[in-house]
């Protein structure tokens, strides 16, 4: 996934599908160091919904590429990842 310029900072976001609690690979080169800006958790619907996990996860320390989600089983739903690089 490309990034975002525009921004101070180059700017990354992908769409994942959920999983139960623990590591989500997240594709576009998120790195330790880098900010996580927000995680979303969007479920089927009418309309599709969205709550904010954000305070759930952090980038997986030691190790790019990846999330680690500390609380909420989101299997059957999908994430919204944003982040903001670091240079």
């Amino acid at each position: 996934m490309p990034l975002m310029s525009g921004f101070s900072k180059p700017v990354g976001c992908a769409m994942i599908p959920g999983g139960p609690v623990g590591e989500h690979l997240v594709p576009g080169a998120i790195k330790a160091g880098d900010t996580l800006l927000s995680v979303e958790h969007i479920t089927d619907g009418s309309p599709p919904t969205r709550v904010d996990r954000t305070a759930e996860f952090s980038i997986t320390a030691g190790k790019g590429g990846s999330i680690t989600n500390t609380t909420t089983n989101t299997t059957g739903g999908f994430l919204h990842v944003l982040w903001a690089r670091s240079e």
